[in-house]
Order: C-alpha cells, then structure tokens, then sequence
C-alpha cells in the first residue's frame, strides 16, 4: 500500500504544483500531514485490519511524500547559482539527521509517534511561509536575484552581499 500511495504522491504533485504554485503546495501538505497524524489518534476501528489511524497514516504518507519530493525542486529554485549545490546539500543533510532519529521513534507508543511527526509538519508547514513563490519565475542566478524576488514578495529580506553588491532600500537597484 505505501508503494501504491508514493505512486500517486508523485503523481498528484505535479498537478497540484501546477495549479498552486510550489510555495502553497509545501505548505498545505506538510499542514494536511499533520492534520492526518493529530486526526489519527482518534481511536475508531472498523474491523481488525483497518482502522481510522491506518486510513489517516497512508494518506499522510501521501501528503508527506509530496512534501519530500518537492523539496529538492522547490530548493533548487530558491538558491542563487553558486549556492545552489550548498543549500542542496544542507537540506540533504538536513533530511537525513531527522531520519537518523525514526528509529529512537520506532521505539516509543503510538500516539508519540503521531504527535512528533505532526508536530514537526507544522513547523515545516510554517516555516514555508518565509519563502518565495517561484511559480512562473526565473531561477535565480546571483544573490540580488533572490533579494529583489523576496522584495517583490514583500517578504522579510536581510542585507544581500554578493561580490561587493549591496541591496540595502527595497525601492534602489543594485549598486555596484
């Protein structure tokens, strides 16, 4: 079943981000992954091999597949040329630390393991937020690109340096 389900997460990502954009499909499925996960401990069972926690846990399968598969397209667009291979490999690195802790998990009751997963879907969930859209948008090649996309976005941009180029007003070019 959890084949048959990453068979359709793919699937489903490519139509959802064609339609919403990659910033508000991450962040809706990492949010239903969670409502999926704090819904499933609800304790209702219907016969012995299927219950509403099984239901609930395959489609946040889905809903969090989604999510993983679209953090390496997602990521790649929001990193400048030269930081693209980094950030890559931080969010690789990233991922792989949170897997290394699934087995301490695999240890603990259920309802644990639902609420840890759920819990940190949220956060990522949240934490989208403060990216860039980058539906119909160029990928970025130098610092100032990203910049000037956030400043667009009217989203919180921090002093941008990027081989003595300083954005500093959100309404100045680039000076040089």
């Amino acid at each position: 079943l959890v084949a048959i389900s990453d068979a359709v997460a793919y699937i489903l990502m490519f139509l959802l981000i064609k339609f919403f954009g990659r910033k508000y499909t991450l962040s809706s499925n990492l949010f239903a992954t969670a409502a999926c996960f704090f819904l499933s401990l609800i304790p209702w069972q219907w016969t012995e091999t299927w219950s509403l926690e099984r239901v609930l846990a395959l489609m946040g399968v889905i809903w969090i597949s989604i999510a993983f598969a679209m953090l390496y397209l997602y990521v790649g667009e929001i990193a400048p040329t030269h930081l693209r291979g980094f950030t890559m490999a931080f969010c690789n690195i990233i991922a792989r630390i949170a897997a290394f802790f699934g087995p301490f998990l695999g240890n603990t009751s259920g309802s644990t393991k639902l609420i840890c997963t759920a819990v940190m879907a949220a956060i990522g969930g949240g934490l989208v937020y403060l990216l860039p859209e980058t539906k119909d948008m160029p990928i970025p090649a130098e610092a100032t690109d990203v910049s000037l996309r956030r400043q667009k976005q009217n989203l919180p941009v921090g002093r941008a340096k990027d081989q003595n180029v300083i954005i500093d007003n959100p309404t100045a070019e680039a000076k040089i």
